[in-house]
């Protein structure tokens, strides 16, 4: 099997602050939500295997987007809040949904909710309850919400509490009322979510979910789902293991290097019974380094629709589909 090595040129640069994430809302659009000053409030895993909050403090987020097909980013919003925030996402009326990945249960009347609205100037609007170990969030052109979850969302590890995971089946689309309108339940030949690596919500009626899970034998393996008006219509076992993004063109995927491979993409063909085989390798790098090389300013890939987006050194890079063919 051929390894492909690429030259790219950066798409844009971040703008001054603190990366904290980036993503794509339904149109395309890229979103990246930086901090402006201190988080000395962030989580941090410590020695005991749980989640130690520090004091809380007012932090100042900003909202930066792209406009059609330009690189140039231009501030949408600033939000200010005592709040970490871990993702963002645009609703269609133009609102952002700003999300933190924990949820903590304190009692019955006493819990985060930890999706929050905000205009476009700031102002806040309502709070949603997502549960907690929120991994990826990704909003539709009808305003569904989903939301993948990682292992203290699906399993209780590292618990916050909540008797009752809101997030156990590993995937939910909510919708602006907070209300469940989809939950996942494997079909025949799949297993639940331990751990949704990577979610890809290409349509309003088309979503894609890569999972990690537990099979009869304990052996850890990893799965791509198809889900479209929210039935499960396809599967693949996959032979990339711990992948952080991936994106679909037909009968064609392409992932991150997962563990094993870190630095490099798969492009994997997506066959019939339910089989996938790498078919390539490729690797991207801008004045002679790899982007995929941790370092300075380093964000592991992201991915919606058809397209990658990887930080390095404050450099956004933007890979679309057709880039892992030519």
């Amino acid at each position: 099997m051929k390894t492909i090595t690429k030259d790219i040129q950066p798409y844009s640069k971040l703008p001054e602050g603190e990366f904290i994430s980036l993503s794509r809302d339904y149109a395309g659009q890229l979103l990246i939500l930086m901090s402006i000053n201190s988080t000395d409030n962030r989580e941090d895993l410590n020695n005991t295997n749980s989640f130690k909050k520090t004091l809380n403090r007012q932090q100042t987020y900003q909202i930066f987007q792209t406009i059609d097909d330009s690189s140039a980013l231009s501030l949408c919003a600033e939000v200010t809040a005592e709040v970490d925030f871990h993702n963002v996402q645009r609703f269609t009326n133009g609102d952002l949904l700003l999300v933190n990945r924990l949820s903590q249960y304190r009692n019955e009347n006493d819990y985060d909710k930890n999706g929050y609205i905000y205009t476009v100037d700031g102002r806040l609007k309502q709070q949603l309850l997502l549960g907690d170990g929120v991994a990826d969030v990704q909003t539709t052109e009808h305003d569904i919400i989903w939301v993948s979850y990682f292992y203290q969302g699906t399993l209780g590890r590292y618990s916050s509490h909540w008797y009752d995971l809101l997030g156990s089946t590993g995937l939910v689309a909510w919708n602006t009322d907070g209300e469940k309108v989809y939950e996942f339940e494997p079909s025949d030949g799949l297993y639940a979510i331990e751990d949704c690596y990577a979610l890809n919500v290409v349509f309003d009626t088309a979503t894609y979910a890569y999972y990690f899970y537990n099979d009869d034998n304990d052996c850890g393996e990893f799965d791509l789902v198809q889900i479209q008006n929210q039935k499960i219509t396809n599967y693949w076992h996959v032979p990339v293991s711990g992948s952080s993004a991936f994106m679909v063109d037909g009968n064609n995927a392409v992932f991150d290097g997962g563990y094993e491979h870190r630095m490099l993409f798969y492009v994997v063909e997506l066959q019939k019974a339910h089989q996938a085989r790498i078919i390539q390798k490729v690797i991207f790098q801008y004045d002679g380094e790899n982007i995929l090389k941790m370092g300075e300013g380093f964000s592991y890939p992201w991915a919606r629709g058809d397209s990658f987006v990887v930080i390095k050194n404050r450099y956004l890079f933007v890979i679309p589909f057709a880039e892992f063919f030519s």
